[in-house]
């Protein structure tokens, strides 16, 4: 397919703006990227599909020309807000013989990748065969409606192996079986530690798998998506991985798909933060943003943000962390960048806030993996039924995240709840000086139960939380009293601490806080 015959296509209605002498070039394929060095992610004879996000001035654009033009691609191709891109992009274009196509606003790129993946594919022929007839019946699942599902399954036939497109929190979003808890837990493990990608894990039965990044352009690791798949032939090169790299393309695609949808929600939060940041929100306004973005508040919602320290577009990442961590439990999440972190607005959709708060957390820690020195804090706010309310839920939301991140843990998290109690005192202490509180409370207990195989320290936890009851904490331990007595009795001995006095149990409790 020449690019003559893209630009006659009524529907996508694409306007040349520079190199009309240039259309005889041929179109081998077809990119979305808006990384400005955006050199490793495309090929010779591409269309180029990009947003300008990464567009500052005119040296962005020339860079970034000159880094399409220098790769051999056929043609470049914006699609913005903006009826004419900037005046700077189009001259860029015009020196380095590269010729440049604008995109209406309301065609979608998804529009322009079916249309050039469809034309190659009939180019390509009937029937084929091998390797090759294996790309093209992908690509025809994609370009004929086919869901992530029908990808991976057809992969999966294919290959004869399981297949898995997963998320770095060990989540599944698309599977060609069932995959057990702590195989997504080995599998998010794998691929966020690894050192080099493709990597290796094994599942809990020694079956053997690769893991493989989706996008190579994700801002960070534990952004991304992978594909795992398993067999005698994981991790071995030819055909498999090929496939395999072939997939990893298609899922990409469809990926971008879902953030250019999430990228026009965002757009809509911005104006509602930027709202609610003028004093001057009216709640009609605030209603109609909310009703927009389709964030219901009749059931409960609260407030989350973010902020992620030590790693490269820090906002970006944590928007998507944020996102990632939120979506699959709450439908309906709105997330936004602002300033540095990442900020959502969270629908209860039937669950508690609670459970909120358990999910995202042990999602957070499931990325600890890939984080090396970077630190992940978040806060989230009570719960409010009403739209009126929603500054100062963020606000809320925006303090516990700050004593969050007074803490030393690589992920911390605070809630409103939290912020209320010893929690936040506790989070506010250096870490050196809890871990040696800690110590000189609960060291000799800890040094016992490792020697001796015994379990005072959840007496003592158990104890505490049963308010000092004895049948209760009994009851919980599956002990008998006497049993009960005699612990608590050596506890005191180790310790040189009483448990009859409130002032002790206090000491106890939070130096078990100080994890």
């Amino acid at each position: 397919m020449r690019l003559r015959d893209l630009c006659q296509v009524d529907h996508l209605g694409l306007k040349v703006l520079t190199g009309h002498d240039l259309l005889d070039r041929r179109v081998r394929g077809v990119s979305t990227t808006d990384l400005p060095d955006p050199t490793r992610f495309v090929k010779p004879g591409e269309l180029v599909l990009t947003e300008l996000t990464w567009h500052d001035g005119p040296e962005s654009a020339r860079r970034f020309v000159a880094a399409l033009a220098g790769v051999g691609v056929t043609a470049l191709c914006s699609g913005t807000a903006l009826k004419v891109p900037p005046s700077d992009l189009i001259d860029a274009c015009a020196e380095a013989g590269l010729p440049l196509l604008c995109l209406s606003v309301d065609v979608p790129f998804s529009a322009v990748t079916e249309y050039v993946l469809r034309r190659l594919i009939d180019e390509l022929g009937a029937a084929p065969r091998g390797l090759q007839g294996s790309r093209r019946r992908l690509a025809s699942v994609l370009v004929d409606g086919g869901s992530l599902t029908k990808l991976v399954t057809a992969v999966a036939g294919e290959l004869d192996v399981p297949c898995w497109v997963m998320s770095a929190t060990g989540r599944v979003i698309v599977g060609s079986q069932p995959l057990a808890a702590h195989d997504r837990a080995r599998l998010a493990h794998s691929f966020l530690s690894a050192r080099f990608l493709p990597g290796m894990s094994t599942r809990e039965d020694g079956t053997l798998l690769s893991v493989f990044p989706v996008s190579k352009g994700a801002p960070h690791r534990i952004a991304n998506w992978f594909l795992a798949y398993a067999g005698e032939q994981a991790g071995v090169g030819g055909e498999h991985e090929d496939l395999i790299v072939e997939l990893a393309a298609l899922v990409a695609l469809e990926r971008s798909r879902l953030e250019a949808a999430q990228r026009i929600e965002r757009r809509v939060f911005d104006q509602l933060l930027d709202l609610l940041a003028s004093g001057e929100a009216n709640l009609p306004g605030v209603v109609s943003r909310l009703h927009t973005l389709h964030v219901e508040t009749e059931h409960g919602l609260l407030a989350a943000t973010l902020r992620i320290e030590g790693v490269a577009r820090a906002d970006e990442v944590g928007a998507a962390v944020l996102d990632e961590l939120l979506r699959p439990i709450a439908p309906g999440v709105a997330t936004a960048r602002e300033d540095g972190e990442a900020v959502a607005l969270v629908p209860l959709a039937g669950n508690t806030a609670e459970e909120i708060a358990e999910h995202v957390l042990r999602g957070a820690r499931t990325l600890e993996a890939g984080l090396g020195k970077a630190r992940i804090a978040l806060g989230l706010s009570s719960v409010t039924t009403g739209p009126a309310g929603l500054s100062s839920l963020i606000e809320e939301a925006r303090h516990a995240r700050t004593l969050a991140a007074l803490g030393r843990d690589r992920v911390s998290a605070m809630t409103a709840e939290d912020v209320g109690s010893h929690r936040s005192l506790l989070a506010a202490i250096p870490g050196d000086l809890r871990r040696s509180f800690r110590t000189r409370l609960l060291g000799r207990l800890q040094e016992y139960d490792a020697a001796n195989q015994t379990d005072l320290i959840e007496t003592l936890e158990t104890f505490l939380e049963e308010s000092g009851s004895w049948a209760a904490t009994a009851d919980r331990l599956h002990v008998h009293v006497n049993t009960l007595r005699y612990r608590l009795k050596r506890i005191e001995e180790l310790t040189g601490r009483s448990l009859n006095t409130l002032e002790e149990r206090v000491d106890f409790l939070l130096a078990l806080r100080m994890r």
